[in-house]
């Protein structure tokens, strides 16, 4: 009951959220741009999300194959794929994250379950280490010589400790970081330019990396476990951070959306695998 009021109160939290910000926009300007936005821009946004998917899913599986685990790329996509759609659409207990821990236990059950917890754990925070540098990089133009050292100082001590505990906690992805990291940047490159097109597509050709700058605050904002799948988060960071870089609030609120409903759609395909096994009676096998 605990696990299903949580996930209630996250959908609260959702809609109230989204219900603020649309209070804050003209909403009829805002469902005109999303009506009137290029139809084949929007269907080719979802090529790079798709490819910034399959990148993280290869990343928790090269961690997973370092601890051990027999998971090949196509079940590790599959694992992944599935895990989405219990994370944004099922209440209680399941989301994806417990998923993937239940899945991954009975494929190895002598693997312990603080190891794999552990893997689950660098591979996000792999992916937000990576997440805060390109947001360093992109906010360099906007800040002052003295926040620009501070930034990068700090960026550079919390690659130091980041690389620290690596060794400490979890020497196996050692000889694999680069690898990781690299995956990692194809995910967040690949987001960076699903937004690109989307601007192109509500007819938006400048300001291209302050547009991107808030996605990506955003993006480091909705991991925070407040709403559901981190919709409306999203679209707060967009329309506060719009007003603070002088860029239309009505282009970046409409950008925020689009991307929501990617996310959304691409989500809901992961029931696809659920179906599939229901109906043929057979169980995912891991290789």
């Amino acid at each position: 009951m605990k696990q299903y009021l949580k996930w209630a109160a996250k959908l609260l939290a959702t809609g109230a959220l989204l219900y603020w910000v649309f209070l804050q926009t003209d909403r009829e300007s805002l469902f005109k741009a999303l009506k009137g936005s290029n139809k084949v821009a929007l269907l080719l946004s979802f090529v790079p999300y798709l490819v910034s998917r399959v990148s993280g899913a290869m990343r928790l599986t090269a961690i997973l194959n370092a601890i051990g685990v027999p998971l090949s790329q196509a079940s590790g996509m599959r694992l992944n794929w599935v895990s989405m759609f219990y994370g944004m659409f099922l209440p209680g207990g399941l989301g994806g994250d417990a998923y993937k821990l239940i899945h991954l236990k009975r494929l190895s059950p002598d693997k312990g379950t603080l190891l794999l917890t552990r893997a689950l754990l660098w591979d996000r925070l792999i992916g937000l280490v990576l997440l805060v540098m390109i947001t360093a990089l992109f906010s360099m133009p906007y800040l002052s010589l003295n926040l620009r050292i501070l930034t990068f100082a700090v960026v550079l001590a919390g690659c130091i400790v980041f690389w620290l505990a690596g060794k400490r906690w979890f020497p196996e992805i050692i000889p694999r970081l680069g690898k990781l990291l690299a995956l990692s940047s194809v995910v967040q490159s690949a987001q960076i330019f699903c937004i690109c097109i989307l601007l192109y597509s509500i007819q938006v050709y400048t300001d291209f990396g302050k547009y991107n700058l808030l996605f990506l605050i955003s993006s480091a904002a909705s991991t925070l476990p407040i709403s559901v799948g981190g919709i409306g988060v999203r679209e707060v960071v967009f329309l506060k951070g719009a007003e603070l870089l002088v860029i239309p609030t009505q282009a970046a609120v409409t950008v925020s959306v689009l991307f929501d409903i990617i996310v959304t759609l691409a989500a809901a395909t992961g029931c696809i695998p659920i179906i599939i096994k229901s109906r043929s009676g057979s169980s995912l096998k891991p290789n």
